[in-house]
């Protein structure tokens, strides 16, 4: 990195810190938009296993940046150290921006509750992961992994989100904890800990143990134990598994994120500014914040502008938002409460508890969110976005009974919150799930306002 950059590093760094801030190192360094594409396609890391489709998102980056439609600024990883990445071009107001801002996110990912269980050497497993899948395609074939990894990949999204914070003593449940297994990384697992055999069907003998023992949203993971598949197969299960669960916080909070991270690089850059860069910082905070479409940087700092405030002057709490609109308290209180308020939201909130505590009518008045003739539709449209928030907007699916009929069938149920399934995109999965687990596999949920079984293989 440029000497002048790291010197404005350094300052921002201090800044931060003396702000309040708190974070692991951050290491800086300049890419130019090639590399940027490739590490924006692989999720902020610069090696992973090799799929078409980050080839795909590379291309899709590589094209917006080469015809003038985007640009990436910037990118960070939640690793110790912080690893970020400037790309070469930017100006130096531009850059001093970003790093203001890396540095707000890593002191996010330090703080709020939702990372705390996830791993900092991510860069380090997700290179573990590339060599794992290299290894089994010079074995197995390119052709058969590849097209594993296309099954794997279409239900990577059946994950427990809560599965890195569930904490269960030892021997309570022993189809997830066997006492005598090895701890290895968990894609080696198979290899080490091979499971048991899935359930047979009646006339063998089925166990009468129920599996699970109880309903569980961990699907992929379930499968990577029970299924009956080959030890490089339940490895990429696991790869995949734990890919998705890393990236599971970061999509929990991208609107508190990314609001925390703007209101921290505006505070930290303002008094820094000369005259010339005034008119620069003005038009790179406005594209940033345009009102255009759903925009995560531009509620995420309002709201926490709006937070502040409502601390700052003493206007908070139930009694607050229990009067009509328009009669709000306002008696004032000592300022300073409202940044020590912003403090606690960045380490107890997600987007789902942020915005179901906080966005209020006269806020997305003021906003504009809404005109003031849709106002009765508020509490309409609020829930409307948090069920959008919720579980990364994908529908939640449990698995109940992996020997349903006593046939060794697997059982899901779809928690019905008043929206259908796309009916061809959840026959698809449950073929996929179908060709994995070699049985036939079916799924309850409603159609039509009926409760109605789906089915795969049967």
């Amino acid at each position: 990195m440029r000497k002048e950059l790291r010197r404005w590093a350094e300052i921002l760094r201090e800044r931060a810190l003396a702000e309040g801030l708190s974070f692991p190192p951050v290491l800086f360094e300049e890419v130019g938009p090639e590399e940027m594409a490739m590490l924006a396609a692989y999720g902020g890391f610069p090696r992973r296993y090799s799929h078409w489709r980050f080839g795909s998102e590379y291309l899709r980056y590589r094209e917006t940046y080469r015809y003038g439609l985007g640009r990436i600024y910037e990118l960070v990883a939640n690793t110790y150290p912080v690893h970020a990445y400037l790309l070469k071009g930017n100006t130096l107001l531009a850059q001093k921006l970003v790093m203001a801002h890396v540095y707000a996110h890593a002191d996010f990912f330090h703080h709020n509750l939702a990372f705390k269980p996830i791993p900092k050497d991510m860069e380090a497993e997700m290179a573990h992961h590339a060599a794992f899948v290299e290894k089994a395609m010079e074995r197995h074939g390119a052709r058969s992994v590849e097209e594993f990894l296309d099954l794997a990949l279409s239900l990577e999204n059946l994950i427990d989100p809560h599965a890195l914070y569930i904490q269960r003593q030892a021997g309570e449940d022993k189809e997830e904890r066997p006492p005598d297994r090895l701890q290895v990384r968990p894609y080696l697992d198979p290899y080490v800990n091979p499971p048991p055999a899935p359930p047979k069907e009646a006339e063998e003998g089925a166990s009468p143990i129920p599996l699970p023992p109880r309903p569980t949203r961990d699907i992929l993971g379930f499968l990577a134990r029970h299924a009956p598949l080959a030890p490089w197969q339940k490895g990429i299960l696991e790869i995949i598994r734990e890919e998705s669960l890393y990236y599971v916080p970061q999509v929990a909070t991208k609107i508190l994120n990314e609001g925390w991270a703007t209101y921290w690089h505006t505070r930290l850059l303002l008094p820094l500014l000369s005259p010339e860069e005034a008119l620069e910082f003005a038009e790179l905070q406005a594209g940033l914040l345009a009102p255009h479409g759903f925009n995560p940087y531009r509620l995420g700092y309002l709201l926490l502008k709006e937070v502040e405030e409502r601390w700052d002057k003493g206007r908070f709490g139930p009694e607050y938002e229990a009067l009509p609109l328009g009669e709000r308290l306002t008696y004032e209180r000592p300022t300073g409460l409202g940044l020590k308020q912003l403090f606690q939201v960045r380490t107890v909130h997600t987007d789902l508890s942020f915005l179901d505590s906080f966005l209020t009518p006269e806020f997305a008045l003021r906003q504009r969110l809404l005109n003031p003739e849709e106002l009765p539709r508020f509490p309409e449209a609020k829930k409307a976005l948090l069920f959008r928030l919720t579980n990364g907007s994908y529908p939640i699916v449990e698995l109940v009974d992996a020997n349903y009929g006593n046939r060794g069938e697997i059982l899901l149920e779809h928690a019905y919150e008043g929206v259908e399934l796309d009916l061809k995109k959840t026959q698809a999965v449950l073929e996929n799930l179908y060709r994995l687990w070699g049985r036939p596999v079916h799924l309850k949920t409603v159609v039509g306002g009926k409760e109605t079984l789906l089915s795969a293989g049967s």
